[in-house]
């Protein structure tokens, strides 16, 4: 007889799928507190991880106030999963359940965290040129020599590629002879290894324009709605600058793509369709990063941070579970509709994102 499939179990399975699933968010650092309960808009304060500096001892120690290693951070990204299931489906053993329903949610869940944390490319100012026809790993190379300049720590240095970018590099002849100095699984599984003191690693999520054709606006600031699917770019930097079907705009750290091809004139205001209605109204006019390049990003470990705390339960808490390990925590709560006399399970996490040390970052653009 299978086991009764509790929230408690899917929460665990789940819980485990997600960070299987997951890269970014398995390379930055995470802070997690099941002490408090938060909600959706919650600002929070946590640790930086500490930076010190050495001192000189002269008679007397320099004592530093590990207090200024505390930022705020946001809770404002709430991701859920939510489908209809039947009580012959509840039967299902755990591993099958898992199969058929919570690997291919909690893969839709980690594809968005992983995006989200990818996004910080828009407050990196750190950058790299990518060349378009690359022979060697030059651009690799000025990627370290940053964080070399900026006294990243040699350890936990890791280097997130988009696709293009990655088999770019995967055919120059340097990154071969990389391969070949190390195991023979590298160029196999399609991995670049360690370059030049970086763990590198591709993510399908990483910032890129879907247009065959990206267009040529650089800059531009925005205004629009909560909820509505078009907003007013203004600040484009040249004559007839375009964007076009498939660019995306990152505003407050969330990606958006462009829906129809729209040009703005130098002081000109335009109006640009989006593929999902805004998530804040935006009366002042704010900056919005274009995508209309290929992005890779570059960090050390304590650059960024994966914030989340638990979600409260529902009253009752009979049919709800909030199950945490290693700095991740997911929700699992069933319901039933009795007007529809369906039930329904829903999967839930909310996180805050936090660029906390810009300077351990760069960004490969092109």
């Amino acid at each position: 007889m299978n086991e009764i499939l509790t929230p408690q179990i899917i929460a665990r399975e789940a819980l485990m799928v997600l960070e299987n699933n997951l890269v970014m968010a398995n390379l930055v650092h995470r802070d997690y507190n099941d002490e408090f309960v938060a909600g959706v808009g919650d600002t929070i304060s946590i640790r930086k991880p500490a930076k010190f500096v050495a001192h000189n001892f002269t008679g007397e120690i320099n004592v530093q106030d590990a207090v200024e290693g505390k930022t705020s951070v946001k809770l404002d990204h709430f991701r859920d999963v939510s489908f209809t299931v039947s009580s012959k489906e509840m039967t299902l053993d755990i591993k099958n359940f898992s199969e058929q329903f919570l690997q291919p949610a909690l893969m839709a869940i980690a594809q968005t965290m992983d995006e989200d944390l990818l996004n910080t490319v828009a407050e990196v100012t750190n950058s790299v040129s990518a060349t378009a026809k690359p022979t060697n790993l030059e651009d690799i190379a000025k990627i370290a020599k940053h964080m070399d300049i900026n006294k990243a720590p040699m350890s936990m240095r890791r280097l997130v590629l988009n696709p293009e970018h990655k088999y770019r590099y995967a055919l120059t002849d340097n990154l071969s002879k990389v391969s070949y100095a190390g195991t023979g699984d590298t160029l196999r599984n399609a991995e670049l290894g360690k370059i030049y003191s970086l763990d590198t690693y591709m993510d399908q999520n990483a910032p890129y324009s879907y247009s065959d054709k990206p267009g040529t606006m650089t800059e531009c600031n925005v205004t629009g709605k909560v909820n509505a699917k078009e907003v007013a770019v203004s600040g484009a930097k040249a004559e007839n600058a375009t964007l076009k079907k498939g660019d995306g705009l990152i505003i407050d750290g969330r990606m958006y793509r462009i829906e129809e091809d729209a040009t703005a004139a130098s002081g000109a205001i335009a109006k640009v369709k989006l593929d999902m209605p805004l998530h804040l109204t935006m009366d002042s006019p704010m900056k919005a990063y274009i995508v209309n390049k290929h992005h890779s990003l570059a960090f050390h470990r304590n650059a960024i941070c994966l914030v989340t705390r638990p979600l409260e339960l529902p009253m009752g808490n009979k049919n709800a579970a909030v199950i945490q390990h290693n700095g991740l925590g997911i929700r699992v709560v069933y319901d039933y509709d009795q007007k529809t006399k369906k039930d329904y399970i829903s999967l839930d996490i909310l996180y805050g994102i936090k660029l906390l040390y810009p300077e351990l970052a760069c960004k490969l653009v092109g």
